[in-house]
């Protein structure tokens, strides 16, 4: 993806790399502004730098360099991760939405995630098998398909029926913050 603003975006030397100078941006704000700012505060800058529409990119800074309140932040996750509570949730919604677009005529598959979606599911491993057998496992992995088919066919299909949408299957780890 191209970035929208070039201003604050340089070069490595000897290299084809670049990077956004978030610092230079923000103290061109308010000089000193950026060291006083939050590493959360930091990163949002970058991430304006990168995809904010040009004519608002001042208006952005200065509401994180003021920590103002007063108007939307405009925001651009790269990705959304979800557990596999809450994310199959958001996906059964939008399966929904699909079939009351369809009923009402349009056009179903217009209906996906805006940026990509990681469903992770670390939420669906029973432990019925012991740790001391070298096969609980999978043991364990074939308890959990059988109790959970419907649930995994569904996730399954979320790959295939939307764009944007990548699973991470259960027993790969356990994602959380």
């Amino acid at each position: 993806m191209s970035s929208l603003n070039t201003a604050y975006r340089i070069a490595l030397p000897g290299t084809e790399l670049d990077y956004y100078d978030a610092r230079s941006a923000v103290n061109a704000i308010r000089p000193g502004a950026y060291e006083g700012l939050p590493y959360t505060s930091r990163v949002l800058a970058e991430q304006l730098l990168r995809r904010c529409e040009p004519n608002t990119l001042t208006e952005a800074l200065t509401q994180l360099v003021e920590r103002r309140r007063d108007s939307d932040f405009p925001w651009y996750p790269a990705r959304v991760v979800c557990h596999d509570i809450l994310g199959q949730t958001a996906l059964v919604d939008l399966a929904g939405l699909r079939d009351a677009i369809a009923e009402q005529g349009g056009d179903p598959a217009k209906v996906n995630p805006v940026v990509p979606t990681q469903l992770i599911v670390d939420h669906s491993l029973a432990v019925e098998a012991a740790g001391f057998d070298p096969e609980a496992f999978e043991k364990n992995r074939e308890i959990e398909d059988r109790r959970n088919e419907d649930r995994f066919h569904f996730i399954e299909w979320t790959k295939t029926a939307f764009e944007n949408v990548d699973v991470i299957p259960a027993g790969n780890g356990i994602m959380h913050q």
